[in-house]
């Protein structure tokens, strides 16, 4: 079989033209396919787009449309009611949110030279997570005092999960002794799991923080107790008269123990002078108060949820009574009063001096400082 060329058959000069026509019509072909594959790539991912789009607005509409059909005081409320909002608070309080912290805000940090040597100091950050910033405004508070003759132990009545508005927490991360007091078990566990990094951190038994599964009441027996499941509330408490006619409420009722405040100091070794007092207590608030004054203890601090005790006393008679035992109110923080015990030999403050040497020369200052020294 013979093979002819295409050459032999067309001339030379039509051969050439030919030629150049393929190689002319050839790149237009390849731009052609790569506009039209572009093209389908992103009709795909228009569609896909799309998709998640569509599932992202019905996925957002069937849990946040339910809520907003209830009758609410605002749409903060409302959106804190739902599901989904609701199961993510849920896993921050069971250690994602200690957990975000620590891999995060706490491997942040701000090193300055110390004075006269080539030693650099190392400053951590950290965040207040109070309710309502009741822990610096008592760092502060603390910070201004000369002497401070009180145990460094937080006392939290109501503790929670020991993270989520913890009057105790950031105390604890400062290296201050705790005892927590909470009733229901998951809570507790929930506080055993945050604070177990900064619970004696060094292993040298120079902090100690206690968890007591418990209530503090009027007597040591068992109780009944209203057990919610709803973990983000947190709205449990001693059974009550208006809790009887409420048929839900009763199936959720649990025993759990109850000890006074005084079998509570004894158990637990408590000072009469220490550090804070926190009580959160869902209607019992102002029997333990009571009872705390009432046995001679005095923390330097105690910081009150008035929010479910007003129909036994009103926060202005409970800062009455307080009065007459030696404290004086601070300041109301959400619903929390804050109170401070009055002493001679602690109520020094260094205000004056912190305020004089913001303005003047090191040289100045270290003169100023000689003669108030001097005069003290």
């Amino acid at each position: 079989m013979k093979y002819l060329k295409i050459s032999s058959l067309v001339p030379d000069r039509d051969w050439r033209s030919l030629k150049g026509c393929v190689c002319a019509t050839h790149p237009l072909k390849v731009f052609k396919c790569c506009c039209f594959v572009v093209v389908g790539v992103l009709i795909i991912e228009l569609m896909f787009f799309n998709m998640f789009i569509m599932y992202g607005y019905h996925l957002m509409k069937d849990n946040i449309t339910p809520v907003l059909n209830k009758q609410s005081n605002s749409w903060i409320d409302k959106f804190a009611e739902s599901k989904m909002v609701r199961d993510f608070v849920y896993s921050g309080k069971a250690g994602g949110f200690v957990s975000l912290i620590q891999q995060t805000l706490e491997r942040v940090y701000v090193a300055f030279p110390e004075d006269g040597s080539n030693r650099m100091k190392v400053g951590m950050l950290g965040l207040d997570v109070s309710h309502s910033g009741e822990s610096l405004f008592l760092y502060r508070r603390l910070s201004r005092r000369r002497k401070f003759m009180y145990e460094h132990l937080v006392v939290d009545i109501g503790a929670n999960d020991g993270f989520l508005s913890s009057n105790s927490f950031n105390f604890i991360q400062w290296g201050w002794d705790a005892i927590l007091v909470e009733p229901q078990t998951k809570q507790l566990r929930m506080a055993m799991l945050n604070l177990r990094r900064y619970n004696n951190p060094y292993r040298d038994g120079n902090q100690t923080v206690r968890f007591v599964e418990a209530i503090i009441g009027n007597s040591d027996a068992m109780v009944d107790f209203v057990n919610t499941d709803d973990m983000v509330s947190m709205e449990g408490h001693v059974l009550q008269e208006r809790d009887l006619y409420d048929k839900k409420l009763r199936q959720s009722l649990i025993k759990v123990q109850s000890l006074s405040v005084k079998t509570f100091v004894t158990k637990y070794g408590i000072p009469r002078y220490f550090g804070i007092l926190s009580i959160d207590a869902e209607g019992g608030g102002n029997t333990i108060l009571h009872s705390f004054m009432e046995l001679g203890y005095r923390p330097a601090f105690i910081i009150y949820e008035d929010l479910h005790e007003r129909q036994w006393e009103t926060p202005a008679e409970t800062i009455e009574y307080l009065a007459g035992k030696g404290y004086r109110f601070l300041s109301k923080r959400g619903w929390n009063n804050i109170l401070e015990h009055m002493t001679d030999t602690s109520m020094h403050y260094l205000t004056p001096h912190k305020t004089l040497f913001v303005t003047l020369s090191v040289e100045r200052s270290l003169h100023v400082y000689t003669r108030i020294l001097r005069l003290l």
